[in-house]
């Protein structure tokens, strides 16, 4: 039996026919167990957790997966348990070039990649040609409405005061191409701050939330005229009704009722507002119910996802998940999703003090930033717009600020300065600009050459070493400093082999890649 980190099921192999069978004789068994998997899911799920993962009493996580096959006349119940750490987020393919041996760990990666123009076929699979769609890039947004560092205040158009997005954009160093914020469904639109953002030609990014109820959400003056009023702000808008509707900590929780009532937004402000793309967001977990939530393609503009994050699930000790991988968080709607929606990280954080056990942890939060924003031009390039959740501490669970500790300000400096990072406009023109792709096995190699990679060990704390011909040119032990540039001019012309090795904490091997690559002068 082989796993496939694409699915993160089971792939039956031919001899695993014996496996089937016995499972068949032991179907009782297994219906039992999924049984009582529900009834710890259910009981999660009724304590606010977040987490689809379950922790064992070494406090190891595992996260639950089902496959339903056809054995002739029979239905088949396999129960997968994986520990989570080992469910490898990745570009929806299992990655060729990584080498498997003794003391390669499940889950682990080691994937190379270079700067270069794409291929046509390459930038093709990238874009899909949705509203508002870059071609290549990935749009930086942000939420800064309790960002206490920003002192200075703007008047928008309605001269109601703001904080200034451009000292927010002053402190990380680049600005941004969209600002959120959210609207109650019922309550006036803030239309002077649209109309201030549209004029400096940011994106308009509406979380429009129905929190007393989806009953209010009819076809009625109320949203008609929510569509007209956008209309006439002519801004670009993203709107994202109802997002996290796949959590029962939200009010509109019904899955046939969010669909009709998505789908009824969609369709007044196709008519009345063609200046809005509809996002369709869940939350990252429960992962089980998210397609019962999604109002089908024709509905939806682009799909997101809501992720932090976090030292501690619902800030209690006895819930640690430090360990907890951003890109898992990610792979499961990104999988299912981008091959046919541009997708939006409509919210991310990673805080760096938990009022849990009231220590600051910047460390943390500038390993989740750096690996989260380095893995999206090269695992999850489907992804075009990522929002940061800027919030300091008052009064909350977490600080999710960027801008109050010069480490994690640093961090997002440095994991947003790449071009592929769009400020706006429409993006990267393909053939136009370099971008991290896939080393090609033959890949021709001149002059100073721009090389990165991808590596986890299954977690996030991993060390990465470089090699030609089995000498180390490079090493680094953080995804902010994974990316070198080495000269092809070093070695002789002609084939050599470039080498990637990914270690854990304790300086073991646990993935590699090697790929034959050929260099001239």
């Amino acid at each position: 039996m082989t796993k496939n980190r694409s699915s993160n099921t089971l792939a039956i192999t031919p001899w695993a026919e014996r496996l089937t069978a016995w499972a068949g004789s032991r179907r009782r068994f297994l219906l039992a167990l999924m049984a009582r998997v529900e009834k710890v899911r259910a009981f999660a799920a009724r304590h606010g957790s977040r987490s689809n993962s379950i922790l064992l009493n070494n406090g190891v996580p595992i996260a639950i997966t089902s496959l339903v096959s056809r054995t002739g006349s029979h239905r088949i119940l396999i129960l997968a348990v994986t520990s989570a750490a080992m469910v490898a987020g990745g570009s929806g393919a299992v990655q060729s070039g990584v080498r498997s041996g003794p003391g390669i760990v499940p889950g682990a990666q080691a994937l190379l990649f270079i700067q270069r123009i794409p291929s046509a076929r390459e930038a093709a699979e990238r874009q899909s040609g949705a509203k508002y769609e870059p071609q290549f890039g990935c749009y930086l947004g942000g939420y800064i409405e309790f960002d206490k560092t920003i002192k200075r205040k703007i008047l928008d158009f309605d001269r109601v005061q703001r904080r200034d997005p451009s000292q927010f954009e002053e402190r990380v160093g680049k600005p941004h191409a969209m600002y959120f914020f959210y609207v109650g469904y019922g309550r006036k639109l803030p239309l002077g701050w649209i109309r201030w953002l549209a004029a400096r030609d940011k994106f308009v990014h509406i979380a429009l939330e129905p929190n007393d109820g989806l009953d209010k959400v009819r076809d009625d003056a109320y949203l008609r005229s929510l569509a007209d009023d956008l209309a006439a702000t002519k801004a670009r808008v993203f709107l994202r009704f109802g997002s996290e509707m796949n959590g029962e900590w939200t009010n509109y929780h019904k899955p046939k009722q969010f669909r009709e009532k998505f789908r009824l937004v969609h369709s007044v402000m196709h008519k009345r507002a063609p200046n809005v793309a509809l996002v369709w967001c869940p939350y990252a977990t429960p992962i089980r119910n998210i397609p019962d939530y999604y109002p089908g393609d024709d509905a939806t503009d682009w799909v997101g996802v809501n992720m932090y994050s976090v030292i501690y699930h619902n800030n209690k000790l006895s819930m640690p998940c430090d360990t907890e991988h951003p890109n898992d968080l990610l792979a499961t709607v990104y999988k299912r999703y981008a091959a046919r929606k541009p997708m939006m990280i409509c919210e991310f954080a990673a805080t760096h003090y938990s009022e849990c056990d009231k220590r600051w942890r910047p460390d943390f939060a500038a390993l989740k930033i750096g690996t989260l924003y380095h893995a999206l031009p090269r695992l999850y390039p489907r992804v075009k717009a990522i929002n940061y959740f800027d919030l300091s501490t008052d009064g909350v669970n977490n600080n999710y600020s960027v801008t109050d500790d010069p480490s994690v300000l640093e961090a997002y400096k440095r994991s947003t300065a790449p071009a592929y990072f769009l400020s706006g406009g429409q993006g990267l023109k393909p053939g136009s600009a370099n971008v991290p792709m896939r080393v090609r096995d033959g890949e021709a190699l001149r002059g100073n050459v721009e090389l990165s990679c991808f590596a986890r060990a299954p977690s996030d704390r991993v060390s990465v070493r470089y090699s030609i011909d089995g000498k180390v040119i490079y090493r680094a032990n953080h995804p902010l400093d994974w990316p070198c540039t080495w000269d092809a001019g070093s070695v002789a012309p002609g084939k050599h082999v470039l080498a990637l090795e990914a270690l854990d904490e304790q300086g073991r091997k646990v993935a590699s890649q090697s790929v034959s690559v050929t260099t001239s002068r």
